[in-house]
């Protein structure tokens, strides 16, 4: 796994790359600060078993309920999402945790960029 962060100003850009990816696979992502919105997510199968993924992001380790920060609506190879207003999140950690839990298998690779604005 291989998390890439980019700042410049209140722009973060982050670049994830993972491998052997199952559906339960997380990567903690430290950005650093404690607000901001996600104003875009790309996730992209690259490669093995999965047909699909479904990417989830939230602020505490497998976001459920009001950790989630933003949830995929429809599984497909690409999922390519912008937020209007942004996705809010307030992590007093400072870290972000992704899934990107591909419909099937362990092999798979997965590309996944995040554009995200600092402060609200």
């Amino acid at each position: 796994m291989s998390v890439q962060i980019s700042r410049k100003g209140s722009e973060i850009v982050v670049a994830v790359t993972e491998t052997s990816v199952g559906a339960a696979t997380e990567v903690e992502i430290p950005i650093g600060i404690a607000r901001g919105r996600i104003l875009r997510m790309t996730c992209v199968l690259t490669g093995g078993t999965a047909a699909t993924v479904d990417p989830i992001v939230g602020i505490s380790t497998n976001p459920s309920g009001v950790d989630v920060v933003i949830e995929n609506g429809t599984a497909a190879a690409t999922v390519d999402s912008s937020y209007a207003g942004g996705g809010i999140t307030f992590s007093s950690s400072g870290s972000l945790f992704h899934r990107s839990k591909p419909d099937a298998g362990s092999d798979n690779a997965i590309t996944t960029t995040y554009h995200i604005a600092v402060g609200w």
